[in-house]
């Protein structure tokens, strides 16, 4: 008898190519091209110090005589400074780049943040249930009835009340990510404890108990992997909202010190200059902060798209 040929096995590339996330995706010319444009930000802003024209904290290679230079095509402008420079001589190219990373770096930690203890409280709520499930449920609706922005200013006034003022600068930007994490985790909370009390009627989480794994270990071991899905979507969509408000906290002067500016203090800084005609120092930074955040909005949206199987 002739030999059966096996099937080749196809490389894990070509599952991944060829999934159903995959074709989702690449079937979607908007959103692989915000995912790009977003890439390509958060690349230049990681690299900044690579890809930067100038580095605009070293005060020794600043010149005062460069400061107000328009765009380098509009007249009077210089071509080492492709968006012009600010009123200290600074290149708004790099402060862009530079600016760019400070409020990706909070963004992401505070939505770590707000991740751990939305999915933490999540989890035992939709878990145990009971006055457990009553008491954080109640919190997280007294919390979401108040604006985000609202609730991130309390926190950050009660945060640097507390905090010495000699070392404000220096735990200015902690005080801003514990002020934005603990502001957004009532999402997360709210949709893993949905999930886990539907799948802790699952059989697998009736075997883990009858073995006797423990509550602890089913939570986060067996059932945290099954509503993975919500929160990668929640996650995506608050961390355009976590930038956002840094942005907005940096621009009302509640935000990273001078020294360290993001792009909600270059918007601010700007500001001063705006009609004086030097447009280009706060405008900038606004289209580049409208752009992260659209981009980044859009790729959430088609992941909570592609993720809900209700939805076609």
């Amino acid at each position: 008898m002739p030999e059966t040929l096996s099937k080749p096995v196809p490389s894990r590339w070509h599952r991944i190519r060829h999934s159903d996330l995959a074709i989702s995706f690449l079937s979607s010319p908007v959103t692989v091209a915000a995912a790009v444009v977003a890439l390509l930000m958060i690349l230049a802003s990681v690299g900044a110090s690579l890809v930067a024209p100038h580095n605009p904290y070293d005060m020794g290679s600043i010149d005062i005589f460069d400061s107000m230079l328009p765009p380098s095509w509009e007249e009077g402008g210089d071509t080492r400074f492709l968006l012009g420079t600010d009123a200290i001589g600074r290149g708004i190219l790099s402060t862009i780049l530079y600016g760019s990373r400070m409020s990706i770096f909070i963004g992401v930690v505070s939505v770590a943040l707000s991740l751990l203890i939305g999915v933490t409280l999540g989890l035992i709520a939709g878990y145990r249930g009971g006055l457990i499930d009553a008491i954080i449920m109640r919190i997280a609706e007294v919390q979401l009835s108040l604006p985000t922005i609202l609730v991130a200013l309390l926190i950050n006034g009660i945060l640097r009340a507390v905090a010495p003022p000699s070392t404000m600068d220096k735990v200015a930007i902690l005080v801003l990510i514990l002020s934005i994490g603990l502001s957004n985790w009532v999402q997360f909370a709210r949709a893993v404890r949905a999930s886990t009390m539907v799948e802790r009627g699952q059989e697998y989480v009736l075997a883990a108990r009858l073995i006797g794994i423990g509550q602890l270990a089913i939570m986060f071991r067996h059932i945290l992997p099954n509503v993975m899905g919500p929160i990668l979507v929640i996650a995506t969509l608050n961390l355009s909202g976590a930038i956002l408000t840094e942005a907005t906290l940096s621009f009302l002067g509640v935000g990273v010190p001078a020294t360290q500016p993001s792009l909600g203090t270059l918007i601010n800084d700007g500001t001063n200059y705006l009609f004086s005609g030097a447009w280009w120092i706060t405008i900038f930074p606004g289209v580049a902060l409208a752009l992260l955040v659209l981009t980044v909005n859009l790729v959430g949206d088609w992941m909570r798209d592609a993720l809900n199987p209700t939805l076609g």
